[in-house]
């Protein structure tokens, strides 16, 4: 009698070894996707909190929050460009008329929306430019945009 020797593995074998890998690889996508989107969070909060330092700064050195373009690219900010849904508008800075508040509303590339007045950020919804200035009392009536997603991109005091 010859003993048949076995070589290799069976479909069955193969098949399982195919279905937990795919599992696997479920599993670490949406895990992925998760930490990804939470990076993107963080990018700009951060990025609102150094805002909100650079705008204090501005304001001790000359009385008065930024009123405009040429105000705002002497801080010298600049935003993580890849964090924020770059499809619509976004990044509004809204001053009070007499200049000693403002508000800031930003996107998320993750559609999360955040609205910050005076340095303390929240959560928001809405987001435009209206809604922003909305956020201080009496509203604010002017601003800039940080970007404009109608063609000319973010704005130098973003850059």
């Amino acid at each position: 009698m010859h003993k048949r020797l076995q070589q290799g593995f069976t479909i069955v074998e193969l098949l399982i070894v195919v279905v937990v890998i795919g599992v696997l690889a479920a599993i670490v996508i949406v895990a992925y996707n998760g930490i990804t989107a939470s990076a993107h969070e963080t990018a700009v909060r951060a990025d609102l909190s150094n805002f909100a330092k650079k705008v204090e700064v501005y304001k001790v050195q000359n009385g008065a929050y930024p009123s405009g373009t040429a105000q705002l690219d002497s801080m010298q900010f600049s935003v993580t460009e890849g964090s924020y849904d770059q499809t619509r508008n976004n990044f509004y800075y809204c001053p009070s008329a007499d200049l000693t508040e403002y508000a800031v509303g930003v996107e998320t590339v993750t559609d999360v929306q955040y609205y910050m007045v005076n340095g303390t950020t929240g959560p928001g919804s809405s987001l435009s430019y209206a809604n922003t200035c909305a956020e201080l009392s009496p509203a604010g009536t002017g601003g800039n945009m940080g970007h404009d997603s109608a063609g000319t991109g973010w704005a130098n005091w973003t850059q």
